[in-house]
């Protein structure tokens, strides 16, 4: 399962919710963060940092899946970014208080602990799982309880409640829209991401169900309902109509966004060729 950026964007703005849902003493004013550490090429998930120096820095790894790496990883990371954060020639001085970061890994259960955790004890491990539940009995009406639902709902109980849980996220007045807008897209993208084994016209049925496909995110990178009538009628008579408006809006943002005509292909049906032609065609 790809979630990393999903994360990344549910807690970069937000480093609250982190907060509310692990319980990490987080200070207030954190900045999140993808981190690259160009030296040795490594991408940090989450780097949360305080506009107080003297608070800990976060370093957050979300981990899905089964790896005996990761804590020799994110250990690495940390003393990479260490060095990053605190400069040589700082260091050097009497009087300077380093910048220190905690290191944190979320797993999805405790099915993906490697043994080797017991060899890192300075690594915080955490359970989205158990803090789910943990969140859910403190704030059943979190409208981060429902975003999160479909990582650990079982799949015919996820099913029966998903258009619930996109409901009271998009009609949960306590947050702006655009929050609103953000962590509905994650619920429909985990949401996907789920129930994999679906044909796909079973995942649009769920999805048109929820909300109309071209206002999401997750729906425009399966296609709305109408992609097929559009190729079939012939890219140069489906530009005339709003299904293919939609389908030319988001071949543009894919290109805008550095995507390949490779990449697009394999995310519309569209043949190569024709993204090439339609890209040609949008220049002129």
């Amino acid at each position: 399962m790809d979630t990393d950026h999903i994360f990344h964007e549910l807690f970069r703005d937000h480093p609250e919710w982190l907060r509310e849902l692990t319980g990490l003493p987080l200070p207030a004013g954190c900045r999140g963060s993808a981190r690259t550490l160009k030296q040795l090429e490594i991408r940090c998930d989450l780097l949360l940092e305080p506009e107080d120096p003297a608070d800990f820095c976060y370093l957050v790894e979300f981990q899905l899946y089964h790896d005996h790496s990761i804590f020799n990883r994110i250990e690495l990371a940390r003393q990479v970014l260490w060095k990053h954060l605190n400069p040589r020639k700082d260091c050097r001085r009497r009087d300077y208080v380093p910048r220190e970061i905690e290191t944190v890994v979320l797993f999805g259960s405790r099915t993906e602990l490697p043994s080797s955790h017991t060899r890192h004890p300075l690594t915080r491990v955490l359970f989205l799982d158990e803090l789910l539940e943990s969140l859910k009995q403190r704030h059943p009406d979190s409208p981060l309880v429902a975003a999160l639902a479909p990582l650990s709902e079982p799949l015919a109980e996820l099913e029966k409640n998903a258009a619930g849980h996109y409901q009271f996220i998009r009609g949960y007045g306590l947050l702006s829209r655009e929050d609103r807008e953000v962590l509905g897209e994650i619920f429909l993208l985990l949401l996907l991401q789920r129930f994999k084994t679906k044909n796909r016209e079973e995942i649009r049925k769920m999805i048109a169900e929820l909300t109309p496909l071209h206002e999401t995110r997750a729906g425009k990178e399966l296609l709305e309902e109408g992609l097929e009538r559009g190729r079939q009628e012939g890219l140069q008579k489906g530009l005339a109509n709003g299904i293919a408006k939609g389908m030319a809006d988001l071949i543009r943002k894919m290109a805008g966004k550095g995507r390949t005509p490779a990449e697009i292909s394999d995310l519309t049906d569209l043949s190569v060729a024709e993204v090439i032609r339609f890209l040609e065609a949008d220049r002129d």
